[in-house]
């Protein structure tokens, strides 16, 4: 193991434990770190991205909040407020599986980017977009108390955003290969923080790979044009 799966390791064990203090037993509790720690790719002295799942309310978010910021104290790291803690702290299951539909991209193109102003980073729409593109469909490192509904909201993210790039690439008259769409999902040159959240390392190219080739055939299948009825 090595120093970034460590801390990675040690930042999850302690936010874990957070949630098993502050959130109630009576919805299953789950903790998701993402961006570079959930990568495993930070660099001092990197934020920590954590997202916790499970009965929202006020005063927990206060106090997962309060834990995220003693910890990165604690340990010397920098603090991410651009985004309001209160806008991507805690989230319940049915809001997360709501934002798992990728509904949130319903305009024409579908996929578009950001800019990161601060009505956007304390809106609605923030707060769905991160929890797809910046969480659901990601490199993560997680624990959970249900794992397999966390799976399943993971896929069908994974499976919404493919579906959003063949729609506007067959808008667009473009080729419909799996490399397209990893390329359109990829960015195409737009800063991943303003796109969707794809770092350009190797791993995470590899893990837009894997979902689009799993997950492209049905997609293609499910959005082919019908025919016309010869006239």
């Amino acid at each position: 193991m090595n120093d970034n799966q460590r801390a990675s390791t040690e930042a999850l064990r302690a936010m874990r434990q957070a949630a098993l203090d502050v959130l109630p037993a009576n919805s299953p509790r789950a903790v998701v770190l993402y961006g570079s720690y959930g990568r495993m790719r930070q660099k001092a002295p990197s934020d920590m991205d954590v997202l916790f799942i499970g009965e929202r309310s006020a005063a927990a978010v206060r106090q997962l909040t309060d834990a995220i910021i003693g910890y990165s104290r604690d340990h010397g790291l920098a603090l991410d407020e651009e985004v309001p803690y209160t806008n991507k702290v805690l989230v319940d299951w049915d809001e997360l599986e709501q934002a798992s539909t990728c509904t949130v991209f319903s305009g024409s193109p579908r996929l578009i980017p950001v800019r990161r102003h601060p009505d956007f980073l304390g809106s609605k729409y923030m707060r769905a977009r991160l929890f797809v593109t910046g969480v659901l469909a990601q490199r993560t490192l997680t624990w959970s108390e249900d794992v397999i509904r966390l799976e399943g909201l993971r896929a069908r993210a994974q499976a919404g955003l493919v579906l959003a790039a063949v729609e506007d690439l067959r808008a667009f008259e473009v080729d419909l290969e799996p490399d397209t769409v990893i390329e359109y999902l990829l960015g195409q040159g737009i800063s991943s923080d303003n796109w969707l959240g794809f770092e350009p390392d190797p791993a995470t190219v590899r893990h837009v790979q894997s979902f689009v080739e799993r997950t492209l055939p049905a997609q293609l299948l499910s959005t082919t044009p019908e025919a016309g009825d010869g006239e």
